[in-house]
């Protein structure tokens, strides 16, 4: 008796507790999907469809968007989710290429032109036999964005300039000391700091040992805003679990707990037949 009722408190208890984790998931902003969950951007149109998230915002006519992908390697998958996505039948080579490792593994980073209206920056990593590609797409003809993620050359600095100085010149150009610094903003995903001239913007953030870069050309727009957004998603990625094997071992355990419950029962009945049967023979015995 005293065995049954501790299974059953058990029982509640784990189901209390999926419940509470259950409630928590629910309540979080992400989009979830059978192999990845990216937050919900707030303030962006959501466009996230069964495979892919995606997210939308006219002001600045950008678009953040999280897939899996296939390919020979992070590059080709890239370049094979944004051929899909936008219908192209042929890509540009990128303007940009590096890698960062972050916490949940190698990323590589990707720029390109597409043409004289859009450019696109992407992330994208191994997960199992496919890859997960994050890009930043703005089709803005007055301007040009590029979202980068670099490693920090010295980690101690408590400041991203440097890494914003290399890919302004790469990109651009131009040298941070063109530009004047702005006051720096403070965002959900932390604080950015913003250089600005006539025709040039850079904003950089640090988080960890690594320098998230912003670059935009020709017509200014809250470019801080945007890569905080952009990194917000990156770095709020995740992919998706495969509890699986949890779940048949919770269901071993559970048949295993009743099959003993089961025999248990089984082994009093007998018992109790016995008593029984031994009960009887006394009865006899007494009546002769």
């Amino acid at each position: 008796m005293r065995c049954a009722k501790r299974n059953t408190i058990l029982l509640l208890a784990l189901l209390l507790t999926f419940a509470a984790w259950t409630s928590a998931q629910d309540e979080a902003p992400y989009y979830q999907s059978a192999d990845f969950n990216v937050p919900i951007i707030a303030g962006w149109q959501n466009q996230s469809a069964n495979e892919a998230a995606q997210f939308h915002k006219p002001a600045a006519s950008a678009t953040i968007r999280a897939a899996m992908a296939t390919g020979a390697d992070a590059e080709a998958a890239a370049a094979a989710d944004l051929a899909s996505w936008l219908g192209l039948a042929e890509l540009t080579a990128p303007v940009y290429r590096g890698k960062v490792n972050l916490a949940d593994g190698t990323w590589h980073v990707l720029a390109r032109d597409i043409d004289a209206q859009r450019s696109v920056s992407q992330v994208a990593r191994q997960a199992g036999d496919r890859f997960i590609v994050i890009s930043f797409l703005e089709s803005d003809p007055s301007s040009r964005i590029v979202m980068l993620a670099i490693a920090q050359a010295d980690e101690t600095l408590e400041t991203a300039e440097p890494e914003m100085d290399s890919a302004l010149e790469q990109l651009t150009g131009l040298r941070l000391d063109n530009l004047t610094a702005a006051q720096a903003r403070a965002l959900p995903g932390g604080e950015w700091l913003v250089y600005q001239s006539e025709t040039a913007l850079v904003a950089g953030s640090l988080f960890g040992n690594d320098s998230y870069i912003a670059l935009q050309e020709g017509t200014a727009g809250d470019l801080a805003a945007l890569a905080d957004a952009w990194r917000g998603t990156l770095l709020g990625f995740f992919i998706t679990p495969d509890n699986s094997p949890y779940l048949w071992l919770g269901i071993t355990v559970s048949l295993l707990i009743l099959a003993a419950l089961a025999g248990s029962f089984a082994w009093r009945a007998r018992a109790l037949q016995k008593d029984l049967a031994m009960i009887e023979q006394l009865e006899k015995a007494d009546a002769r």
